[in-house]
């Protein structure tokens, strides 16, 4: 087996994110695209389990009471964290806090008054910014894309891998977990 390794993360996000962007039919600005495939290069790189600890209205309280630039990059951060569990780990996100709507409603918030604060303190237009405040349900379904599409490239991979220990090693223990998946291998002369 090998172990292939990305020497440019934000280049694999990137490629992944355009596709999911493509499938979903969500057109975003070039600086929106960045923004969020740097948002996943981000998340790779720490653990998002922090921002489960505590719900997600005391991350935001905490924001909202910040002064001035600090709110802003707060209140980035909240929409930040509330796409990327809401895209990514929806079926956590509803388990922990019942629904996924909630952290929508509250990330394309914490977005668009995130803008508000830009535009009102640095005089310019924070395009990521705004497309993702507006249109924070699509990306989270481009983020549930992405996951999607990689996990099952994870699960095809751990198919193939059961496959190849049943055809080349006769591993029962792995024609049983290929069984228990659905998969079922043929045996010389058509039997299963």
């Amino acid at each position: 087996m090998t172990i292939e390794t990305c020497a440019d993360l934000g280049g694999y996000f990137r490629a992944v994110l355009d596709t999911a962007l493509q499938r979903r039919r969500v057109r975003a600005a070039p600086e929106t695209a960045a923004y969020v495939a740097e948002l996943l290069v981000t998340y790779a790189a720490r653990p998002a389990a922090g921002f489960l600890d505590r719900p997600i209205v005391h991350i935001l309280d905490e924001a909202l009471s910040q002064p001035g630039a600090t709110r802003g990059h707060a209140l980035q951060t909240v929409g930040d964290g509330a796409l990327y569990l809401s895209g990514v780990f929806a079926e956590h996100v509803e388990h922990a806090q019942g629904t996924t709507g909630f952290y929508v409603r509250i990330g394309a918030f914490a977005y668009r008054e995130a803008a508000a604060l830009v535009r009102e303190e640095a005089g310019t237009e924070p395009v990521a910014l705004v497309e993702l405040g507006e249109q924070f349900p699509r990306f989270v379904d481009v983020l549930a894309e992405v996951a999607e599409s990689q996990a099952l490239g994870a699960v095809t991979r751990s198919l193939v891998q059961l496959y190849d220990r049943v055809k080349n090693g006769g591993s029962e223990r792995a024609a049983e977990e290929l069984a228990r998946r659905g998969a079922f291998t043929v045996r010389r002369g058509g039997s299963a």
